[in-house]
């Protein structure tokens, strides 16, 4: 699939089918993606750059079953309008996902060095405060620590892929983002995604149920 750009920019030639396989989504999952999550994928990485389009390849390649993924696991919608579909977490570059993985990664496991340092004053008997030298330890095991301990446990979140099985096979749909509605996924897919892959006729739940 090749675009081009109007004269005024240079006579620059976007081949989208040349840079699926620069990215290694040809090789990895030829005719299982659609042309619209390429075209996303290009918009993304390419004219926005907002995206590391080898963070989306990485969790392709956990569900195909090539490598770990250290974000959530897949989980299939089930309510509509996305019913019948299936989304994975890919990791995002900026201050917003490295806010919400730190914010998650407390709630879920505290301030262990914190804890430590209190628990150790315990034992000691004494009372203890947190000295200026201790700061940057404690912001180290918050940020770095948190962030660790979620990847270890596999709970790293950030935007999706959106997907579908059809006979045991992933179908790589759209890239979809938490504050996107999902009734303008669900557009998206019927609108791109159903002419090149009919199946999802079938897999798409009506909107009526």
């Amino acid at each position: 699939m090749t675009e081009e750009t109007a004269p005024g920019d240079n006579n620059k030639t976007v081949d989208l089918s040349n840079y699926s396989r620069i990215i290694g989504l040809e090789g990895l999952v030829s005719g299982r993606y659609s042309m619209h999550f390429l075209a996303q994928l290009y918009a993304e990485s390419m004219l926005i750059g907002r995206l590391n389009p080898a963070r989306v390849i990485q969790e392709i390649e956990a569900l195909e079953g090539i490598r770990e993924s250290t974000t959530k696991s897949p989980t299939q919608f089930s309510r509509l309008p996305l019913k019948g579909l299936w989304h994975k977490h890919h990791t995002v570059d900026g201050i917003p996902s490295l806010a919400m993985n730190i914010k998650n990664g407390l709630k879920r496991h505290g301030m262990p060095l914190f804890q430590q340092m209190i628990q150790e004053a315990k034992e000691a008997g004494e009372e203890r405060y947190v000295s200026p030298e201790d700061v940057p330890a404690l912001v180290n095991d918050i940020v770095s620590g948190n962030l660790s301990r979620r990847r270890a446990a596999k709970e790293e979140t950030g935007e999706w892929i959106v997907y579908a099985v059809h006979e045991e096979q992933n179908y790589y749909l759209c890239l979809g983002t938490h504050k996107t509605k999902d009734a303008i996924i669900r557009h998206d897919i019927e609108k791109n995604c159903t002419p090149q892959f009919p199946f999802l006729k079938d897999i798409l739940a009506p909107l009526n149920q």
